[in-house]
């Protein structure tokens, strides 16, 4: 491979790494995994599935056995059905178990956790229930305070035409919304939305997006972290950029990094930005 990440270089494809299956209080999680190294677990945001990696994938797999893996109520995993007087399968602690059982289904101690979004809140509880088991941290897109107002309205929206029209109808939406107005020109997104619905259920949808609306603040909870921690926000994600600074204070030794002129999207929008910012911190760690 080139020294410079190609986006377009094809090295690695999703569904053709080394495929695995955890078990989790019987919930199945599909895991993939690449290259050698050390591990770095990269934790999907809402609405997407682990193929949302694949153009970061052959960089971060220079250095690391890169896994990848289908939370509950996404892609290939299990999209466990809630039932009526029994517990929520969906929560931000069964979305953090989900993260160790993948773990533990592997053999790894201890890793690198990158969480994007949502999957940011699955690492963040992760990293402050299991904090020996996290060798570095990167939050992308993340929030660690309940979400505001203006998400928890669009929110609502999004569960009525969920209800009403269905799920494809969902999926069109909530990526037409205000957290992806850097992508929604990008001619490339709409194949991939279309792609994540596909593999998408009703009730998948419903649980995860209730864990990403109404998990609890784990604010009171970032002293935990012991491991080294990047934050990184995009310049034009408003709406998160006061959290990132407020992780920055609370988290022992964090770094903030604002990624020019992109918004919440930034994988896609500035993928190879994205990437680099990601292994650069691992090397000025000293870590790679």
């Amino acid at each position: 491979m080139s020294d410079r990440f190609d986006p377009a270089s094809g090295d690695l494809e999703v569904g053709r790494g080394v495929r695995g299956e955890a078990r989790v209080d019987g919930v199945r999680i599909v895991h993939e995994s690449w290259g050698t190294g050390p591990a770095l677990v990269c934790c999907h945001a809402f609405g997407v599935n682990r193929s949302m990696w694949k153009l970061q994938l052959a960089r971060f797999a220079r250095a690391h056995r890169v896994v990848t893996f289908d939370q509950r109520g996404s892609g290939e995993s299990d999209h466990p059905v809630p039932a009526a007087g029994q517990e929520n399968p969906y929560t931000i602690d069964t979305f953090a178990e989900d993260l160790r059982g993948v773990l533990d289904d592997l053999g790894i101690e201890s890793a690198r956790i990158l969480g994007f979004s949502m999957g940011g809140a699955t690492a963040l509880r992760f990293a402050t229930q299991w904090p020996e088991r996290v060798e570095g941290l990167v939050l992308a897109s993340t929030m660690a305070s309940r979400l505001p107002d203006e998400i928890i309205e669009r929110a609502k929206a999004v569960e009525q035409v969920l209800s009403r029209d269905g799920v494809r109808a969902a999926y069109r939406f909530y990526f037409g919304g205000p957290l992806f107005k850097g992508v929604q020109r990008e001619s490339r997104l709409e194949p991939e939305v279309e792609a994540w619905a596909a593999s998408a259920t009703p009730h998948g949808f419903s649980g995860a997006y209730g864990v990403t609306i109404d998990r609890p603040s784990m604010v009171a909870e970032l002293h935990r972290i012991q491991a080294p921690t990047l934050i990184l926000v995009g310049e034009r994600d408003a709406l998160y950029l006061e959290d990132a600074e407020l992780m920055a204070h609370r988290i022992p030794g964090a770094h903030k990094v604002v990624v020019k002129g992109v918004g919440h999207a930034m994988n896609i929008e500035a993928p190879e930005v994205f990437a680099e910012e990601v292994m650069r911190f691992f090397a000025s760690a000293g870590r790679c």
